[in-house]
């Protein structure tokens, strides 16, 4: 099976469904962060995204928020688990055969082919899921070597995910949408494009650190709202009743 490029609308409609009612089971919320604008879609051509790579959900909510910033989903992923997942294939998964350089340039060559205005395709240059403790390392050089060798200007932009408890009885998940910039077809080296990246993702991560440990969750919009904690189910049936007075709280303080 090929991947479908593009994702059928009806398939890729279907799957954010889906997600959405995952999300909202296994968190309390989603939230994202991003610039005004949005800047991730700012410009009319393609977008790269480049975002760290901690958990197990990682590509799923890069696809709520490729969704919601309006752009055609795409992710690399590695060949091997995608052979046993094919079905990732309809929705915008490519392969990346990591095992052999060869391969994987051939990969990335068939991937830049996806490169069309309005399209996001993400990268996780970690190359691997890495403890979210662990700083980022050196990182692979995909995203660079796609972006330089595209055949018009590409709008890179970092994005960074973090998971954790703020209060509720679920882990809540968090978004951050870094500035982006534009990229010139052949405008400089891959490795130290490579560097630029990780030095802005790595930027995106210490903002949003700041702002879920500090709890400032206005910093965020809620992308997917979950299922309140119990204690807060409670109270809004009791608030219904009149039992509880002054307005009904949504969060554990």
């Amino acid at each position: 099976m090929q991947p479908t490029i593009p994702p059928r609308r009806w398939v890729a409609a279907g799957f954010e469904r889906y997600l959405r009612r995952l999300a909202a089971r296994h968190f309390a919320a989603v939230h994202l962060h991003a610039p005004a604008g949005p800047a991730a879609t700012r410009s009319a051509g393609p977008t790269i995204f480049v975002a760290n790579h901690t958990n197990w959900w990682d590509g799923f909510l890069a696809y709520l928020v490729g969704r919601a910033l309006g752009t055609t989903f795409y992710v690399l992923m590695e060949a091997r688990h995608l052979a046993r997942y094919r079905f990732f294939l309809r929705v915008g998964a490519l392969p990346l055969d990591r095992a052999s350089a060869p391969r994987a340039y051939a990969d990335l060559e068939r991937a830049r082919g996806v490169l069309a205005p309005g399209a996001g395709l993400w990268v996780f240059p970690q190359g691997a899921r890495r403890p979210a403790a662990e700083p980022l390392g050196t990182l692979e050089a995909g995203a660079a070597h796609l972006a330089l060798g595209a055949g018009a200007p590409v709008t890179v932009c970092p994005v960074g995910f973090r998971y954790g408890y703020v209060g509720e009885h679920l882990p809540e998940a968090f978004a951050w949408v870094g500035e982006s910039w534009i990229v010139q077809p052949g405008a400089g080296e891959r490795r130290a494009l490579t560097r630029d990246i990780g030095d802005r993702l790595s930027e995106v991560l210490r903002d949003l650190d700041a702002a879920r440990h500090g709890e400032v969750l206005e910093a965020f919009q809620v992308l997917v709202p979950g299922a309140p904690s119990l204690n807060k189910r409670l109270d809004r049936i009791r608030h219904r009743l009149g039992w509880l007075d002054g307005p009904y709280e949504e969060r554990n303080g």
